[in-house]
């Protein structure tokens, strides 16, 4: 038969499973080596440092091939400013959008913690789309004593005679119930003396928001075990009187050094904190923090790869493109993310290095030349290192798997009144 006519529907299938979960940027959580700093400072943690490129996580958390980065961390304190993007958080009835607000309070507190001597990193310096794993990717990466995000509140209705601050923490973790606990003291204090008519919930204080089974809601808190981490909530912008106290620059600066100094008494001392509430059970969030229609910089340009066919061997790719309906193109880039594919399947051994023997021949006399953009380029680096062979070899290797499963037979199905067994007899 032709190449691929009898798996086409395999092959399609298998298709939109690889070029979805590429897409999506579904995957375990993943070993960082530090981080640097990208275009417009950027923070951009180091997933792997590989011969082929430097494969980083991008604003957008996906892996892409990124060498011109500056080293850059560890540092003390770990500062994010919540939101960001399409994702504006709450908005005042003054138009105060939370996702600014939050950045310039974070501005604040770092003037306010470096001036005390700590190195300080933020996630975010500007508007910028970041999904929650890659604001956590940053924090883990550059390792700090103390990772705080900081938000402002909305939804609270019921009037109260203090300012309705929340802190969360991370579940059993002594140092970060202390964390919540001092932040906690250090804004509600500053806001008190104010006269605004408040409001507030039942959560005012520290606490942390579980879902089954016992892990933190908040992913912030969820995706950083090994950090001390906390979300701090200063007031309700969704409040108006909140909304135009919090419109003041002034107010801005003295949250931000509030929080500063909550820090610096967490690391310089052995305060217990107060607040405390009990921990509560409540899965739902808003769904921000997803990824969902992020769009990544262009931090490296596209690399053209080239790879060597016999005339044989590029008549069968050209006939199985043709088979399937793609460009040769499509094709040869595919292979590649199929071979990446097969590879994380769960329960598939590790690949091993080929043998120099069993290298695949790049360099036959007819040519097919492929751009891989930032993000397929970090995938066929990958594969190259997983093999140990160059990007050209891997590039022939996915092409030779395709043509390999476009040409297998396909299962053929008995009749529908094929005979159950060779005597005749039924069930």
């Amino acid at each position: 038969m032709s190449p691929g006519t009898a798996p086409t529907r395999l092959l399609v299938g298998a298709a939109c499973v690889v070029m979805a979960i590429a897409a999506m940027g579904i995957g375990t959580a993943t070993a960082l080596d530090g981080a640097v700093l990208g275009p417009d400072e950027v923070i951009l943690p180091v997933v792997a440092r590989l011969p082929g490129g430097t494969i980083v996580s991008s604003t957008c958390g996906n892996q892409v091939v990124y060498d011109d980065g500056i080293p850059y961390g560890p540092v003390d304190v770990v500062l994010d400013p919540g939101h960001g993007g399409p994702e504006s958080g709450s908005v005042g009835s003054n138009g105060l959008v939370e996702r600014d607000l939050n950045l310039m309070v974070a501005f604040h507190a770092q003037l306010a913690l470096e001036d005390l001597g700590y190195t300080v990193a933020l996630t975010r310096r500007r508007d910028l789309h970041m999904p929650i794993r890659q604001r956590t990717a940053i924090a883990n990466a550059l390792e700090p004593k103390a990772f705080v995000s900081i938000h402002h509140n909305g939804g609270a209705a019921r009037r109260s005679d203090t300012p309705g601050t929340e802190t969360f923490h991370q579940v059993d973790d002594p140092e970060s119930i202390r964390l919540a606990g001092i932040l906690f003291e250090e804004v509600q204090s500053l806001f008190a003396p104010f006269w605004v008519p408040w409001v507030d919930t039942v959560h005012q204080g520290a606490s942390t928001r579980l879902r089954e089974p016992r892990a933190e809601t908040y992913g912030i808190l969820r995706m950083t075990p090994d950090l001390t981490s906390v979300i701090v909530e200063g007031l309700y912008l969704s409040n108006p009187p909140e909304a135009q106290l919090l419109a003041l620059p002034q107010i801005q600066e003295m949250e931000g050094r509030a929080i500063a100094a909550g820090i610096h008494r967490f690391l310089s001392t052995s305060d217990p904190g107060s607040g405390f509430r009990p921990e509560f059970f409540d899965p739902h969030t808003t769904g921000t923090g997803t990824a969902r229609g992020c769009v990544d910089a262009q931090l490296s340009p596209p690399v053209g790869i080239t790879t060597g066919f016999t005339a044989e061997e590029h008549a069968d790719l050209v006939a199985t493109a043709r088979a399937l309906g793609w460009s040769t193109d499509w094709l040869l880039r595919f292979g590649v993310h199929t071979l990446k594919f097969l590879d994380d399947l769960p329960g598939t051994a590790a690949i091993t290095p080929l043998e120099v023997d069993a290298r695949p021949d790049a360099y036959g006399p007819i040519t097919e030349t492929i751009e891989w953009d930032q993000a397929d380029h970090a995938v066929l680096v990958r594969m190259a290192d997983a093999y140990g062979i160059t990007r050209t070899e891997v590039q022939k290797l996915g092409a030779t798997l395709m043509v390999f499963l476009a040409g297998l037979e396909a299962p053929t199905a008995p009749p529908d009144d094929a005979e159950a067994t060779s005597d005749g007899a039924s069930d």
